[in-house]
């Protein structure tokens, strides 16, 4: 990663934890969280998680980053459990996909395949996110011992003045940390970019793909998507426009390079470094492991919903 882009990543990720942790011990600290999280808190009983994690839920509606950094900050002060983490980021992916909406699907995919192809990847999109969300509420009642964590906080907390300053400073400790962790993990993971680690995986699956019989529009699609899923989306528009593929070679290529780019890619390069600097990483590879998981499961139901109709 180059030191520009290495920056504008840290900063980004800076102002998202203060912000996200800062606003969610205010309202920890002024007894909103009870208010807050009362509609997503039988969804969240249902999962065996706290229904404090409604909070980061409604918030990662708008910051996927704030949210976790929530998470990561109640993990601390309450003990919670990994599985707990990993169920809470399972059951809430219809939340994150929504942030994703409006910063992706809705300005690239509607413009570049069309009302009626760009609804339907959409519609695809939180199908996949839902049953994300029913794996991740199974393995919460498979996994997770309900543990209730308690909002009630010192009297001397209540005034607003003090509720303020540890809020700043909950916010600020965090954000160190999670600054720290990122810059290294991101290094590491710059090195085997340089080394051609990644270049290396996804030529060996390029070839492969070709051999399934696919027309070779298919497979540049999938190719172009694990390196860039809106350069893919833009180019399956213009293959669409111009009769070189159908609707649904077009749709599964997409839905494939879509989950190749997660495991090969986004995941290992992105996600890991910034749940590493949150949590432990060993938490923050189950993290990995279990979205890539509940992909390889999602991916072929969305490939054989559109391949029946």
């Amino acid at each position: 990663m180059e030191p520009v882009n290495l920056a504008y990543s840290v900063i980004t990720m800076a102002i998202a934890c203060f912000t996200g942790v800062f606003l969610a011990n205010l309202a920890l600290e002024f007894g909103f969280a009870r208010l807050i999280s009362k509609p997503l808190a039988p969804l969240m009983r249902f999962a065996n998680l706290p229904t404090v994690f409604a909070i980061p839920a409604i918030i990662s509606t708008v910051d996927v980053r704030g949210g976790l950094s929530i998470v990561g900050s109640l993990r601390e002060k309450n003990g919670v459990d990994d599985s707990a983490v990993i169920a809470y980021k399972l059951v809430t992916r219809p939340f994150s996909t929504v942030f994703f909406l409006f910063r992706y699907y809705l300005p690239v995919s509607i413009a570049a395949l069309g009302l009626y192809v760009g609804s339907i990847y959409i519609v695809l999109s939180f199908i996949s996110a839902f049953i994300c969300m029913l794996i991740g509420i199974a393995y919460g009642r498979l996994k997770v011992k309900r543990k209730e964590i308690e909002l009630e906080l010192d009297q001397n907390s209540k005034n607003r003045n003090d509720a303020i300053k540890a809020s700043l400073k909950s916010a600020f400790d965090m954000t160190k940390k999670v600054v720290f962790r990122y810059v290294i993990i991101t290094v590491a993971i710059s090195v085997l970019l340089l080394l051609g680690f990644f270049d290396a995986v996804s030529e060996n699956i390029d070839v492969y793909t070709k051999q399934l019989g696919f027309s070779s529009n298919f497979a540049a699609l999938i190719s172009i998507h694990i390196f860039s899923p809106m350069s893919a989306v833009l180019t399956a528009g213009e293959f669409l426009r111009n009769g070189l593929i159908d609707v649904k070679e077009s749709l599964i290529a997409l839905l494939i390079g879509r989950f190749l780019f997660i495991a090969i890619m986004d995941y290992p390069r992105h996600s890991l470094p910034f749940y590493a600097s949150i949590f432990p990483v060993k938490l923050a590879s189950k993290l990995v492991l279990a979205g890539i998981a509940v992909n390889a499961i999602a991916t072929p139901i969305l490939v054989f919903i559109v391949w029946l109709f």
